[in-house]
């Protein structure tokens, strides 16, 4: 008895200290994901894998003692103190991942008496995908049910004009990422499935085939459902793009997609399927068997119909050695703190960045004149210096150039200081902006490169290490904005968009945080128009935001020696300086 208790205050203490490890990082996470609308399943994923645990395990509550389980225990360990030293709440939610996988692992269900690992499955959604994947799917999908839509809207006689995300109506504009929830739908679609598999006890290896299910309903449902709202809108006048129509309309479609899916099931039940023994019993060539082994994993083989296939997990021991768990103990509450107190750095990197230095010093102050041995010195009408202004799309201080091409007013900006590449995305969505077209790295066709002659960079290869990232927006009264942004070191080194290659991906998901220093500037144009631009336009504004940059690029070289000055200008004061050519 004595025994007894003695190993359940060792595991409760073992998985209590390892479970509170990670808390600190993930939680900074959750409220990252909290920030993404795809991610509002978080919290019905965490009660409904509870709720499976406490409806299927034993309630023997045992310390980890096979290898499979130290071993998932231990990256868990490896990747926290990582995470812990990156500053990376990313990783952080991969550890908790692993801690919950090593614990689903270590117990084993009531009935069957097999290990509950495959309930980790869904934890697998709480983990964004890596790359930025996420975010490329979520354009995929907006642009198949564009494409798709307008396809259906032409067989149906609609007038209407495709631009990116956007659908130009007779009766107003559909914006495809306001009027559906695609995205919503998918990764919500996605994580009822990996719900399902474990609920069901379908075999975990036809888990990417049940996705990839899912995905082609929830694109099929989402493109009924923003052709729904374009009919509605034109023949009938009924708006089921707001309100609770829209939110109904998105209920009813995402439902249709679970049931589409559910149905799929039936069809996939046949195709994971043992094979069955041959006439003398055995099972084969060697890959019959390891496909039914395969099958095991995950499900519950009485659903299989051959008790042949049926195997037990070796039971892990519910009491062991006071010296082993006694050790396990001690590693566990070490680590623990450990990991708590270097926990405070991911937490003040989430919350510690909302109160930022207010006293955050100008890197550089450009010459008012920088323009002047540009091409388009002679269209440059003014000049303004923004100090502490602490703006949303200039930042906390600002030199602002206006440029007129072709009768339409272009800002030029550069905008400091930032501790590292800025996405200036976040900056000009809202206020009935919303992105249209986006690419992180963009270059311009041949002919237009080519037509810019020597507004290009002196430097060839220079354009290639520093590359524009594009942006253009739309409006809800049908204006529309072009974003052209990069950015460079305060001593000249050119930066590239996170999202330009895989190690600088991999990089900025994992990157500390807690070492960063304002020492980025920002270079952006933007302008306004109420027709969409034509490539000559382009190409001009191309052209003048390379000359911008070359400007930028050499007035920086000059100067990478001298100390940044000081600026004693406070409370968003302006200086504004004319040249009326």
């Amino acid at each position: 008895m004595e025994s007894h208790r003695s190993n359940t205050i060792a595991a409760v203490t073992f998985w209590v200290s390892v479970f509170l490890a990670p808390m600190p990082g993930f939680a900074v996470y959750l409220s990252w994901l909290g920030e993404h609308d795809q991610y509002g399943y978080v919290l019905p994923l965490l009660i409904a894998v509870i709720a499976l645990v406490l409806f299927r395990w034993d309630f023997q509550l045992r310390l980890p003692t096979s290898l499979r389980s130290l071993l998932i225990l231990g990256g868990a360990i490896f990747v926290l103190l990582f995470a812990a030293y990156r500053t990376s709440p990313w990783l952080t939610a991969i550890a908790f991942v692993l801690v919950a996988t090593g614990w689903l692992h270590t117990h084993f269900s009531s009935g069957s008496h097999h290990r509950m690992t495959y309930l980790a499955l869904p934890l697998v959604m709480l983990v964004r995908l890596p790359l930025n994947l996420d975010l490329t799917f979520s354009s995929m999908l907006q642009r198949f049910t564009s494409q798709v839509s307008s396809y259906l809207l032409d067989a149906f006689g609609v007038a209407h004009y495709l631009r990116g995300n956007v659908i130009e109506l007779p009766g107003g504009t559909l914006f495809v990422e306001e009027a559906c929830s695609g995205v919503q739908s998918l990764f919500t679609l996605m994580f009822l499935v990996c719900l399902w598999i474990v609920f069901r006890r379908r075999p975990l290896i036809s888990t990417p085939v049940y996705i990839m299910a899912a995905v082609v309903w929830a694109m099929v449902m989402n493109v009924i459902r923003i052709t729904a709202i374009a009919l509605a809108q034109e023949w009938y006048s009924y708006n089921l793009a707001e309100g609770i129509a829209h939110s109904t309309l998105g209920w009813v479609c995402l439902i249709i997609a679970t049931l589409l899916t559910l149905s799929t099931d039936r069809i996939l039940r046949v195709a994971f399927y043992p094979v069955p023994p041959n006439e003398s019993g055995h099972e084969g060539n060697p890959v019959v068997r390891l496909w039914n082994r395969l099958l095991l994993f995950g499900v519950d083989e009485s659903d299989l119909g051959e008790d042949e296939y049926a195997t037990n997990d070796s039971q892990e021991p519910v009491f062991v050695s006071s010296t082993f768990a006694t050790t396990l103990v001690s590693i566990s509450l070490s680590l623990c703190l450990l990991c708590l107190g270097l926990g405070y750095h991911v937490v003040q990197s989430r919350f510690g960045s909302v109160a930022v230095d207010v006293n955050r010093r100008i890197l550089w102050e450009p010459d008012k004149d920088l323009l002047q041995s540009t091409p388009f010195a002679s269209f440059v009408t003014d000049h303004q210096m923004l100090r502490e202004a602490n703006s949303r799309q200039l930042g906390n201080h600002a030199d602002v150039w206006t440029v007129i091409i072709d009768g339409m007013p272009v800002r030029l900006a550069v905008s400091q200081p930032y501790p590292e590449w800025h996405d200036m995305r976040a900056c000009y969505v809202g206020n009935g902006w919303q992105i249209n077209d986006w690419i992180a790295v963009w270059t311009t066709s041949r002919e237009n490169s080519d037509a810019e002659g020597d507004d290009r960079l002196e430097h060839p290869n220079v354009e290639q290490q520093w590359p524009i990232s594009y942006l253009e927006m739309v409006r809800d009264t049908r204006g529309f904005g072009t974003l052209l942004f990069c950015g460079i070191t305060r001593d000249g080194e050119l930066l590239s968009p996170p999202m330009s290659g895989l190690g600088a991906l991999l990089d900025a998901r994992v990157q500390d945080r807690s070492i960063l220093s304002s020492n980025v500037i920002m270079l952006q144009l933007w302008t306004e128009s109420e027709m969409p631009l034509v490539p000559d336009q382009i190409a001009k504004l191309h052209s003048l935001f390379t000359s911008f940059r070359q400007s930028v690029h050499d007035a920086l070289s000059t100067e990478s020696g001298l100390k940044p000055p000081r600026t004693e200008l406070t409370g968003g004061q302006i200086i504004s300086q004319r040249h009326r050519r």
